[in-house]
């Protein structure tokens, strides 16, 4: 039980932290990139416009969250396609997490 409150006042303080960020800097269409189940679609939904899911197609996760299909290295999409972006829980799994980076910059707006 003491585990169970402990881990849902985590997860509140978590929702609570990430909504501030969402607030302050994230708006317009969004990438997802390693989105799996897409467990902050609803979460952020009222600071965005759209909500577009990148994951590799050799997931473990639910593959129905997943709107395209590609690698933190090659996004399938355009250049400045997107206002924000998020990649949580990914870099630290990559072997050149700067590549990933430049690749996201290229798909962001200016600005984003």
């Amino acid at each position: 039980m003491a585990k169970e409150v402990k881990n849902f006042l985590i997860n509140r303080l978590h929702d609570r932290q990430l909504k501030q960020y969402a607030s302050k800097y994230l708006s317009g269409r969004l990438i997802d990139i390693g989105c799996g189940t897409k467990p902050y679609k609803d979460l952020l939904a009222p600071y965005i416009t759209g909500h577009i899911g990148i994951d590799h197609e050799e997931t473990l996760h639910d593959k129905s969250n997943i709107d395209r299909f590609g690698t933190a290295y090659d996004l399938p999409a355009e250049d400045e396609e997107f206002d924000s972006a998020i990649c949580t829980a990914v870099l630290e799994h990559l072997e050149e997490p700067e590549l990933a980076l430049k690749e996201c910059h290229r798909i962001l707006k200016r600005g984003g």
